[in-house]
């Protein structure tokens, strides 16, 4: 019996057309994003051939920390897409810290390679600083729109999100306590259960407001959090100083330190 040949679509092969050109990888902030992908969806509802201009590319001379002269990405959004949001964001090259990737695409049910990542960005909310750069003393201004986006964040995570009751007669009956293991008795080593994220994060803000320093020890002890879930949490809302006195420490980024200043004067007024 003669064997069948299966039939071959076009459409299953990979287009390459593209696949030598050279692309960059922008990571944006998920708010950017989140605003991009509604003026897109918005854009497709209409039947534009062409959605609205989301944002600007700008190559633009800028100061370092030492107030020595640089030159810099700077995107900025469009007008109508940034309301309410940060408009202004540096892009920081981080491409020797990437992986090589490929981009691909579907286009109408045809995969195709678009090219290979050539550069890779991180954008950040931009910090005006006054002449003379932060090392002449003076103070960086922050975006209006990030610092009110920082002090929500820190008042949901602050806010609870569950509730414990507690009872008044905890023993259970039969739960082991102690392992045997021929003549000699082990104690059951102490399992840290991964917290809430959200939960985590209040309960770090809090102890930042007893001290402004800590180290990670000190913070795993009083959470009871699994090394690398309270990392994650962690490095979301402070940084650890690699140097100088208060080498090894944590403490909370600057633009929670403004928020959390801003919020107590709210509330003395």
């Amino acid at each position: 019996m003669a064997e069948q040949e299966e039939e071959w679509h076009p459409s299953e092969a990979l287009a390459t057309d593209h696949a030598a050109r050279k692309l960059w990888l922008v990571k944006v902030p998920a708010f950017v994003a989140k605003r991009w992908k509604t003026c897109c969806d918005q854009s497709v509802e209409r039947g534009e051939a062409v959605g609205r201009p989301l944002a600007t590319l700008r190559l633009v001379q800028a100061a370092d920390e030492g107030g020595q002269p640089r030159t810099q990405y700077q995107l900025q959004l469009d007008a109508a897409v940034g309301a309410g949001i940060p408009a202004e964001f540096v892009m920081k090259n981080t491409t020797k810290f990437a992986d090589p990737m490929l981009a691909f695409a579907d286009k109408g049910g045809e995969l195709a390679a678009e090219g290979k990542v050539w550069q890779k960005f991180d954008c950040e909310v931009a910090r005006k600083t006054p002449a003379g750069g932060a090392a002449a003393g003076g103070k960086v201004v922050l975006d209006p729109e990030y610092r009110k986006l920082s002090r929500q964040r820190h008042q949901a995570a602050a806010a609870k999100t569950r509730t414990v009751q507690y009872l008044q007669d905890t023993k259970l009956v039969g739960a082991p306590t102690t392992v045997q293991i021929g003549q000699k008795r082990k104690e059951v080593s102490e399992k840290r259960d991964r917290m809430d994220a959200r939960e985590l994060t209040a309960i770090l803000f809090r102890l930042f407001e007893k001290q402004p320093r800590w180290s990670f020890p000190q913070l795993q002890k009083d959470t009871h959090q699994p090394t690398q879930h309270l990392k994650e949490v962690l490095g979301e809302i402070a940084v650890k100083n690699l140097r100088g006195p208060y080498k090894d420490l944590w403490e909370l980024k600057k633009e929670y330190k403004t928020g959390g200043a801003e919020q107590q004067q709210e509330q003395a007024q």
